[in-house]
């Protein structure tokens, strides 16, 4: 067993450490291995035990069992097959794998599915169906943590203090549950996490916050996806409470619901955000903040809504997209665009909130539902450089702003680029930074469209040769985040082949990705021309 292992840690302590490859800690040197499972031994769980700091664990594909505790090593835990054929199951009270032990960013968990984990208990109370972590800040990369629950933190549970960030690397949390709080994800006690490319999708809380509750901790998330989350309460989305700090760049939040309020993100209890390129779409939020609902209570931080697209939500008496307490707030929306509401819906932005210019609003367009764009209460909201629908009795102060038809290509379909002639285009803050082509910034999120045909793969948007979720969020980002790459194949982004490049393309994708799995039009999975005439080029080949 363990042929890999050439000699002991005493018989090669007199060697150059470059001869090995090895992990060196405080007054230790140790001779990396690698283990083989099934191969060298059964189990992961007898592979860990047999491990030293340094070790990687290769396993095979199969169903292991769970639960798993790193206990404090720094090794890395890789699946040779990816999350698609190498599960980690549990049966009975646990939570599938454990980081509870102090271990840090070298300790590596890559390529699983951890399901049907149920938590783990303290205290009466469970906690990370999925994954527990406790004073630890593992690195977590190209894992599915799905079909867990727990009370709080159905995916994931992460407890401070962690003294530095967890890592999500290409993480899907889907379908996991909590009975409380954070069906996807929970953090409390001055927790840290940074998550990127990573995808909470139909998660679920039986009291708040679908996906992630964010107690009294950092999170940190970039080009991600939030969809489909939900609650019984309140916070279909995104709970950030308790003095916690969000910082969320080029994600989409879409489609979560609420039946009381917050459908996408609160902020509430001390808690700031920031907000930059990111799209807020087809959330509902039960009687208000359907987007995005901000009660911080706190005026001494600044809330950041920046460069972001809101689409398509709802909210039944007010704040389809954005909606503020009356509780103290000092808040600033830059280059955004507000468009259509849902239907039924009440105000674009509601906002019940009377301290003086507590609201700054600086080239941002405004659309209105049937009941307005902008509520506001008198002398709390400052627009400058905007174009809102409806602005003259509003309740906004107003400086260079104006009501003008901004001519985007095509709202119906969520479509806000900006057509030739649009008012809003080299019309926004002179000085906020110049666009790209060095004219004054437009108003809004998005600038002008631009017109980007060869063989391509459809719904392959990022040329990979392969269609995955990367490509959905590619699709998205492109529709509604400013600043996001242009595809170079508008035909590969027609996912339904009806010759427009809109949401359901992406809500396509997903669908044939994780719900029904039947084929896009053709040509898919392989290289071909477009069987339909319509305007769409594409200017690249096929991989």
């Amino acid at each position: 067993m363990f042929a890999h292992r050439q000699s002991s840690k005493h018989q090669i302590s007199f060697l150059p450490c470059f001869i090995f490859m090895f992990f060196c800690g405080p007054g230790t040197l140790l001779f990396a291995i690698e283990i083989l499972v099934p191969q060298d031994v059964p189990s992961i769980i007898e592979a860990i035990d047999a491990a030293q700091d340094g070790d990687v664990i290769w396993v095979s594909p199969g169903d292991y069992a769970g639960p798993i505790d790193l206990m404090g090593k720094s090794i890395q835990l890789i699946s040779t097959s990816g999350p698609e054929s190498t599960w980690i199951s549990v049966v009975g009270q646990s939570s599938a794998v454990k980081f509870i032990s102090g271990e840090f960013s070298n300790t590596i968990l890559e390529g699983f599915t951890l399901r049907n984990g149920t938590g783990t208990v303290i205290s009466g109370r469970s906690y990370g169906g999925g994954i527990l972590i406790q004073n630890s800040t593992p690195t977590i990369r190209n894992c599915i943590i799905e079909n867990n629950q727990a009370v709080e933190g159905g995916g994931i549970h992460i407890e401070g203090p962690t003294f530095g960030e967890v890592i999500l690397e290409s993480v899907i949390l889907q379908n996991n549950s909590a009975s409380d709080l954070g069906g996807g994800l929970s953090l409390a006690s001055q927790a840290e996490i940074n998550m990127s490319e990573c995808s909470l999708i139909s998660n679920t809380a039986s009291v708040v916050s679908g996906a992630i509750s964010c107690d009294q901790s950092t999170l940190i998330v970039s080009d991600s996806l939030i969809a489909n989350n939900s609650s019984n309460l309140a916070v279909g989305a995104v709970w950030v409470h308790c003095d916690s700090e969000a910082v969320i760049t080029d994600s989409v939040i879409s489609a979560n619901t609420s039946p009381l309020s917050g459908g996408g993100i609160v902020i509430s209890d001390q808690g700031r955000a920031t907000l930059d390129r990111c799209q807020i779409s087809e959330n509902s939020g039960g009687s208000s903040g359907g987007g995005i609902l901000l009660d911080s209570g706190s005026d001494q931080e600044l809330q950041i809504i920046r460069d972001c697209v809101f689409h398509n939500n709802f909210a039944q008496t007010g704040g389809a997209h954005l909606s503020v307490s009356f509780n103290p707030i000092n808040l600033l929306i830059e280059s955004c665009t507000f468009g259509l509401t849902s239907n039924n819906s009440g105000a674009a932005i509601n906002i019940n909130n009377s301290t003086p210019d507590s609201i700054i609003i600086d080239s941002s367009i405004v659309m209105g539902s049937a009941n307005g764009s902008v509520v506001a209460l008198p002398g709390s909201t400052f627009a400058q450089y905007s174009c809102i629908e409806g602005m003259l009795g509003s309740g906004v102060t107003q400086l260079d702003s104006f009501d003008l038809d901004p001519l985007f290509t095509d709202a119906a379909a969520g479509i806000y680029t900006l057509e030739p002639g649009s008012p809003c285009l080299d019309n926004g803050n002179p000085l906020l930074p110049l666009d790209s082509d060095g004219s004054i910034t437009d108003v809004g999120a998005l600038g002008p469209r631009t017109n980007v045909s060869e063989e391509f793969r459809r719904g392959d948007v990022d040329g990979s040769g392969t269609e995955n979720i990367a490509d959905a969020i590619q699709v998205l980002a492109f529709l509604f985040i400013p600043g996001a790459s242009t595809p170079p194949c508008e035909d590969a982004v027609d996912t339904n082949d009806d010759g427009a490049l809109n949401l359901t393309d992406a809500i396509t994708l997903l669908t044939t990705l994780f719900v029904l799995g039947d084929p896009l039009p053709v040509p898919f999975g392989e290289c071909g021309l477009d069987p339909t005439v319509d305007s769409l080029t594409c200017s690249t080949g096929c991989p």
